[in-house]
């Protein structure tokens, strides 16, 4: 298997343990959990129509800024830090599929445009999170 490391190059990873599939297990759960607080904290203020969109937008961008400074900061560059960080909370917090979901509900006029946003301002929060997590490309 292949993984980013702090050089922002792909290497093989060095181990594949159980221990491994606990903290990825750990780190998803709480990130999940925290999509899920999030995105219902959003609907009970502002209603079901703005947080959907509203809600898939914070957790990805919050999401790939935590990622690039887990992937870039010395701090994060044990097998069980990313793991558990990159892997687990960032793989739990970010939503591939309520972006596909958003896709596939909303007018593609409407839908396309917004998911180009998402995604500018995803790899815009990754540049800004491996900034602040001290290397540079």
């Amino acid at each position: 298997m292949l993984r980013l490391t702090t050089s922002w190059t792909l290497t093989k990873m060095t181990r594949f343990a159980p221990r491994d599939f606990l903290l990825v297990f750990l780190g998803g759960a709480l990130g999940s959990l925290l999509r899920y607080l999030i995105g219902g904290v959003i609907e009970l203020s502002l209603g079901a129509t703005v947080a959907a969109s509203l809600s898939l937008l914070i957790v990805n961008v919050v999401g790939a800024t935590l990622l690039g400074y887990t992937t870039t900061n010395p701090r994060f560059a044990s097998e069980n830090q990313r793991s558990f960080w990159s892997a687990g909370f960032c793989g739990g917090f970010t939503t591939m599929s309520g972006i596909a979901l958003f896709l596939y509900n909303y007018p593609p006029l409407l839908a396309m445009p917004a998911a180009a946003v998402m995604f500018g301002f995803g790899f815009i929060g990754f540049a800004a999170g491996a900034s602040f997590g001290g290397k540079k490309k």
